[in-house]
């Protein structure tokens, strides 16, 4: 599993360049895993799902805020290696 806390900073870029109605978020965690039959496991999982705000594709979705901490250490205990990045 691939987890990410993102920030997107626009500030200093051309505020044109960003499409209108476009919300952006900082400080958002997400998690991409390698197929969706993995979120499918996670998003049936009791202790995930309360984890997981909602599922973006079939394999990547937004983590609750306040717990990533959580979900890493969940899918630690379920034998999962996540890779993190911040960014």
């Amino acid at each position: 599993a691939f987890a990410a806390r993102v920030s997107v900073h626009p500030a200093g870029e051309d505020s044109t360049m960003i499409p209108s109605g476009t919300i952006l978020h900082e400080n958002l965690s997400l998690i991409e895993v390698a197929d969706a039959l993995l979120m499918d496991t996670l998003l049936s999982d009791g202790q995930t799902r309360r984890l997981i705000l909602t599922r973006l594709s079939d394999r990547v979705a937004i983590v609750a805020p306040g717990g990533f901490p959580a979900l890493l250490a969940r899918l630690r205990k379920l034998g999962q290696t996540p890779k993190v990045l911040e960014g």
